[in-house]
């Protein structure tokens, strides 16, 4: 079983050659994509894919001459305009972390300025929207308070009744310098089986950035939450699969990884993550990885992540029904059953229809198909 990268377009192609961490920019080579290129369209899918970092390193060393004038310029620009950003959010989750710290709150980074140092070397090598900050469940309430005093707001105000439950994550935005930060008490947005945050934090590891001390996520557990993440939005940011092949070189433990899978499944989005790694970024895949029995789903999901790869411009494969009901196929049954317990669970639409106070929410459970078909009645 393999998947095929047949029909990349020439900067497609192009942007993977120079992404390819083993390359060394040859100006033979390049012309081969040089002489049939859209640079406009080479453009929009760096940017798209949010590379423009790394793309412009590579060229700037190796290979600028070749390339047109505009495309090095707002390469540049970018660049440029990115290290800022990426010092900027440095110093607000600094800023973050001590005061949830202070006020007794544990916490530990997901991506963001530690994962760029962590997999990258340097501030200036990786995008990053906003901050992702997971702490435990029971200091959610807490946290939003120590975020407020620091100037930052809920962003989805339209809560559900259960969001505990249906969500893992709170966005908040500052109300001057529009920081994003994402506070989340669970790795995986389903109600399927995940690590504890207990379990997280035993297996944390900590990086001192500007004197300042961060926990983050051990090897095993950051790359099945890579692999989970990349796989749920269909691998639509190339970005994310170069974290994936960057962290193949980190030293995984098979005895740790192979627990977490028993446990906690995951192991078909690592091997969907490593077919197209590897088939993309020619990405060297440790053994730890090789061994694991790559099944005909993990080869169905790669190849329709390639298809959303190779057409950029439309829908990420995430927004596919067909991917959609693939990534839910390779749920095992007990996973299936935790997202069908989501998807039954009451909303704030359903207090929209039939307000209660709060110590009767548990009503709306077995209300919901009739609230529900309420709904769909109002629609017609």
């Amino acid at each position: 079983m393999s998947v095929g990268k047949s029909d990349l377009s020439t900067e497609l192609s192009f942007m993977l050659y120079i992404l390819r961490e083993d390359v060394t920019l040859e100006e033979e080579e390049m012309q081969t994509y040089l002489s049939n290129i859209d640079w406009s369209k080479f453009l929009n899918l760096v940017i798209h894919h949010r590379v423009y970092p790394l793309v412009y390193i590579k060229l700037s060393k190796n290979g600028s001459r070749l390339i047109h004038e505009n495309v090095m310029l707002k390469l540049q620009q970018l660049y440029r305009k990115n290290t800022i950003k990426m010092l900027q959010l440095t110093r607000e989750l600094g800023t973050a972390c001590k005061a949830l710290q202070d006020n007794g709150i544990r916490s530990m980074v997901l991506k963001g300025p530690v994962l760029t140092l962590q997999l990258y070397g340097e501030l200036s090598h990786r995008t990053s929207k906003d901050l992702d900050i997971l702490i435990c469940s029971s200091d959610v309430e807490k946290s939003k308070e120590v975020l407020t005093q620091l100037g930052y707001r809920p962003d989805n105000t339209d809560a559900h009744l259960f969001w505990k439950k249906k969500s893992h994550h709170i966005s908040f935005i500052h109300s001057e310098h529009s920081t994003q930060i994402e506070v989340h008490w669970r790795l995986n947005p389903e109600i399927i089986k995940s690590p504890s945050f207990e379990e997280l934090w035993q297996n944390k590891k900590t990086m001192t950035i500007y004197d300042q001390q961060f926990n983050h996520l051990g090897n095993e557990d950051l790359l099945a939450y890579l692999a989970d993440h990349g796989a749920r939005h269909g691998w639509f940011r190339l970005r994310w699969l170069i974290d994936m092949d960057r962290l193949f070189h980190n030293q995984i433990d098979p005895s740790k990884l192979h627990n977490y899978f028993k446990l906690y499944g995951g192991r078909i989005y690592v091997e969907q993550a490593a077919l197209l790694s590897k088939l993309l970024l020619s990405s060297k895949v440790p053994i730890e990885i090789q061994s694991l029995v790559v099944s005909e789903k993990a080869v169905e999901l790669a190849q329709m992540a390639l298809e959303g790869i190779k057409n950029s411009n439309d829908l990420p494969q995430a927004s596919n029904p067909k991917y959609k009901r693939s990534m839910v196929s390779a749920l095992t049954l007990k996973q299936k059953m935790h997202l069908l317990i989501k998807r039954l669970l009451p909303s704030s639409l359903d207090a929209e229809i039939l307000p209660l106070s709060k110590p009767f929410y548990f009503l709306y459970i077995p209300l919901r198909p009739f609230l529900w078909f309420w709904r769909l009645l109002r629609k017609t």
